[in-house]
């Protein structure tokens, strides 16, 4: 017979039944805000033609928002079954999402660079990768090597140098791009970490990224909390009862919940305020949209 679990540990139900009170205002406002999101990022793709969309101006903040949308959506349905701790990675990944496209967005003048220099970035760090995966290359070579000594990648069938080869150049043919001579420039530049935002003198790190944006108690405070969950060095799951005896937390605590919902849906909530504003500017339906759908359900929450 399949095992049962030990349900002084984890009672799925139970654990929804202690949590129904959130769920019931949660999940239908994160259900509403991914909606509207996936609506909002088809109307704003579809505003772009020209040389903005010939010379991938709005890839950087169309590829943030569509992250945000899918990290918030992974998020409801983790708190809809009272998984409040496992979300907390994916709202660590939204805020990130978030922090570039504010970034990109803060200023008219650097809007076009930063966007490019976001791309320019992504290209060489996925090309970084697929040359890994070339055994004729020294970085694929060393990769080899690792995944010989590794347990699981050893059994795994790497694909043919050519389709690694083919791959390149498609990311070469970007990364050459006349439009984006001056940006591949500065980012040869670096030699060291080439963090995208770092590129025309930005912010070096990430938390110096939020300090500049103004988030820097944020960043300090609850991101720094959420990195320990994501970096499997918190200590809350194994504590002590009042006998002295170790005891074991219970998975699916609720506690959370509240505030997890609470951020991830105001970061999805901004950014998407932050698109409009830039692709559908003057668009009248999003407050109309906001008071209908969202505004109670969000300050019950």
């Amino acid at each position: 017979m399949p095992t049962k679990p030990l349900q002084s540990i984890l009672y799925r139900e139970l654990s929804k039944v202690e949590a129904k009170e959130i769920i019931d205002i949660a999940s239908p406002l994160l259900q509403e805000l991914v909606n509207y999101a996936t609506n909002a990022l088809v109307r704003c793709a579809s505003s772009i033609s020209g040389e903005a969309g010939k010379n991938n101006h709005y890839i950087a903040i169309l590829t943030l928002y569509r992250h945000i949308i899918e990290m918030t959506d992974g998020i409801e349905v983790l708190i809809s079954q009272s998984c409040a701790i496992p979300a907390i990675p994916l709202l660590r990944s939204s805020f990130e999402a978030l922090l570039s496209m504010e970034y990109i967005l803060e200023k008219d003048a650097e809007y076009i660079r930063r966007s490019l220099a976001w791309l320019i970035t992504w290209a060489h760090q996925r090309s970084d990768m697929y040359a890994r995966l070339d055994p004729s290359t020294s970085k694929g070579q060393e990769f080899k090597r690792l995944c010989d000594q590794d347990e699981t990648l050893s059994r795994v069938k790497m694909p043919l140098p050519s389709k690694v080869q083919k791959a390149i150049n498609n990311l070469q043919s970007i990364i050459s791009k006349p439009h984006l001579k001056d940006v591949e420039k500065e980012y040869s530049s670096h030699t060291k970490t080439r963090n995208w935002y770092r590129l025309f003198g930005g912010p070096p790190n990430l938390r110096a990224l939020a300090v500049h944006l103004k988030h820097g108690a944020h960043y300090d405070s609850l991101y720094r909390q959420w990195s320990t969950t994501a970096h499997a060095q918190e200590l809350f799951p194994v504590a002590r009862n009042g006998k002295g005896q170790a005891a074991i937390g219970k998975i699916r605590n609720p506690e959370e919940m509240k505030r997890v919902a609470n951020f991830a849906s105001s970061f999805i909530i901004k950014a998407t305020r932050l698109i409009l504003g830039k692709l559908r500017e003057g668009e009248p339906n999003f407050d109309t949209w906001y008071i209908r759908e969202v505004r109670d359900l969000y300050w019950k929450l």
